[in-house]
């Protein structure tokens, strides 16, 4: 077993392993991973794909060829293929990313399982075969009793985390009968970005998986302004009958609905009755939840540890109740007794806490509560309306992250939490106008104070992220440069002046930068060529709104490990020989985003959606024709997660988000049964 655990010996993969990797079932990969194939990198190249899968493949997505089969043929045909091998000893079933699972997979693949567990016994197999196709068909248990010799031979008890992330294709009803069956200690769920399933699944998962600890519903959202609810509780009807579910959410710690804007103050209060041993929690853009509503949940939670919710209606209430302070009785019938006879002053353990957007919050309440969190490791208080004195409340000495985006803080409120917190991984002060250069100084006196026995700031600062704006100069940089040597992310945007001196020099300065992100700079060409051609190391670069005159220079000395490439303006002259040189340099890209490019032409888009078919993000903007004929050639990039063309042609067709739909859905099939 030693041997076998050196996978690869001078660079050449160790055979044992690699005939594994051949076995390995092409059409159950995530559908970027599968597309990635094409691209003649590592580690595709282990699993040898034939060219036959990927037709197999092709042919999976293509509705037109396979609408009236039904599911028993659809198994059938794919037995060997789509079929997950389960077994005893499995504990995490990750299937992030595969489109193409459904429901009828998943009890298929609990039939193979049962099949190869069946010690030969038909007679039983056929019964276990009747009552899985029965729970699969009519969404219920059949009239006979489910025993425990049932449960017993179908359930995987070892299974205690699982991962349908981006499973678009899994029914509701189906998939909770097929976890009760099949997972009954289950600890672990991720069914983010899973829109098709609804709150409601929560009583419903946790009443045959009585063991949950952590629950991932949350949703992709954009981080913007949203219109908040009014104060008032914002009921509707929800099911009476969940009550009979209580006593099986006891074991729920971590739960995530960030993203579902069509969250209730109702459920909360199903929460509120039956998850009161949460201490994670993230509501982050839930905009119809209301202050008093959050305040009256947050107020039964012991032990939160970690809470966000940011662009939501979080408010003076709210951080009453976290705080545990008395505040105003509440008349509505929300409010239980149990809850306010338990409300008493606690103290708080906070680690994480995110506000970000809550414009619902004043300043007087963000200072109170920072004050009583001297434990918070994480603190986003973007776009929030607060100023030093609200930082100098702070006393941690603990903080990792920071984000003061777009707030009113100055150098001496920010020199304050650097001193006290040598530790800072991420510090975000982009917008932040009331900054001077003379945070330069602040800071630079702050390092020299420090005393023998405590190490300076210089020698053990672990920051690995950094965003600047507004008053971020050159003796900033210079000041802060002993505390960059981790640095892997810089930004700067608009306000910040950094000459060219400094840029030219940067891979020397920062010699982990890994993604660089320039807004609004003023810089000459060829200090950007210097910049590139020294910063091989790169894989995000973002050269937005740059007052720069690039030339077609930039597209050969651009750095090829780069997976995301966004550029805006300054790139009028760029053909559709540019984007095919580009392609042709950059085999690994998988986020594009181009603003400005008016000499390109549908041959530019042809090109991108045969050679990035593994793309997830593409924005074209203002580029030339591109959509002259439509958009059909994009139809190739079933990994696409994110599409924008604006004004670059004539546009996309009326039945453009049909069409790519039917292209890629193969969901409708199992409905034909």
């Amino acid at each position: 077993m030693q041997k076998d655990q050196v996978y690869i010996v001078d660079g050449v993969l160790n055979k044992t392993v690699h005939n594994i990797l051949r076995k390995v079932k092409v059409l159950l990969l995530p559908v970027e991973f599968v597309l990635g194939i094409l691209v003649p990198s590592l580690p595709a190249k282990v699993f040898s794909v034939k060219e036959t899968d990927l037709i197999e493949f092709n042919q999976l997505f293509h509705f037109e060829e396979t609408s009236q089969m039904s599911v028993q043929q659809i198994q059938d045909s794919y037995s060997n293929d789509l079929a997950i091998r389960l077994s005893g000893h499995l504990r995490i079933l990750d299937l992030a990313g595969c489109q193409q699972v459904t429901v009828a997979v998943l009890f298929h693949s609990l039939l193979q399982y049962l099949k190869q567990n069946s010690n030969n016994d038909v007679t039983l197999y056929e019964k276990l075969e009747a009552e899985i196709y029965s729970i699969f068909v009519h969404g219920s248990v059949t009239h006979s009793p489910m025993n425990q010799e049932f449960f017993t031979m179908t359930s995987l008890k070892n299974v205690c985390e699982i991962n349908f992330q981006g499973c678009w294709r899994l029914d509701q009803n189906r998939l909770v009968h097929w976890l009760h069956v099949a997972c009954p200690n289950l600890k672990v769920l991720n069914i983010s970005q899973c829109p098709q399933l609804n709150v409601d699944i929560l009583p419903q998962i946790l009443k045959g998986c009585k063991y949950v600890e952590v629950l991932n519903a949350s949703l992709n959202i954009l981080r913007t302004q949203v219109e908040l609810s009014s104060d008032r509780i914002s009921m509707h009807i929800f099911n009476q009958d969940s009550c009979k579910y209580e006593g099986y959410l006891c074991s729920l710690t971590n739960l995530s609905f960030e993203g579902r804007n069509h969250l209730k103050d109702s459920d909360l209060y199903l929460l509120t009755r039956y998850c009161l041993n949460l201490s994670t929690i993230n509501f982050g853009g839930c905009s119809q939840l209301t202050d008093k509503g959050l305040s009256i949940f947050l107020s039964s939670i012991r032990n939160l540890t970690k809470l966000q919710v940011p662009y939501t209606a979080f408010g003076r209430l709210s951080v009453n109740a976290v705080l545990g302070f008395s505040c105003e009785q509440h008349s509505d019938e929300l409010w239980s007794d149990k809850i306010q006879s338990d409300f008493y002053t606690r103290e708080c353990a906070l680690a994480t806490l995110d506000l970000e957007g809550c414009l619902n919050i004043d300043r007087d309440s963000i200072s109170q509560l920072i004050k009583e969190a001297p434990l918070l490791e994480n603190l986003n208080l973007g776009f929030l309306s607060l100023d030093d004195s609200t930082l100098l409340c702070f006393s941690g000495t603990s903080l990792n992250n920071l984000n003061l985006q777009e707030t009113q803080v100055t150098e001496y409120g920010i020199a304050h939490i650097l001193k006290w917190n040598q530790h800072l991984n991420s510090l975000n002060i982009r917008g932040c106008k009331k900054i001077t250069s003379a945070l330069a100084f602040k800071i630079s006196d702050t390092i020299r104070k420090q005393d023998a026995l405590n190490i300076g700031m210089a020698e053990t600062s672990t920051l690995k992220c950094l965003a600047a704006g507004w008053g971020f100069t050159d003796s900033t940089f210079m000041a802060l440069k002993p505390s960059l040597r981790h640095l892997q992310s810089f930004s700067l945007g608009l306000g910040s002046r950094i000459s060219e001196c400094v840029l030219s020099n940067l891979h020397e300065i920062l010699p982990q930068l890994e993604d660089l992100s320039l807004v609004f700079q003023a810089i000459s060409g060829s200090c950007m060529l210097d910049l590139l051609k020294h910063g091989q190391a790169l894989k995000r670069l973002e050269l937005c709104h740059c007052f720069v005159e690039l030339s077609h220079e930039i597209i050969h000395v651009m750095p090829t490990a780069l997976t995301s490439l966004r550029l805006e303006r300054g790139i009028e002259w760029m053909t559709d020989a540019d984007i095919e040189l580009l392609v042709s340099k950059h085999q690994t890209l998988t986020s594009l985003y181009l603003t400005g490019c008016k000499n390109l032409t549908p041959r530019s888009l042809e090109t991108i959606s045969k050679s990035w078919q593994a793309m997830t993000y593409l924005t074209l903007k203002e580029c030339g024709t591109m959509t002259l004929n439509g958009g059909g050639c994009l139809f190739v990039c079933k990994a696409l997660k994110h599409l924008t063309l604006q004004h670059s042609g004539a546009g996309l067709d009326k039945d453009f988000v049909k069409c790519a739909l039917v292209e890629v859905t193969a969901n409708q099939l199992l409905k034909t049964n």
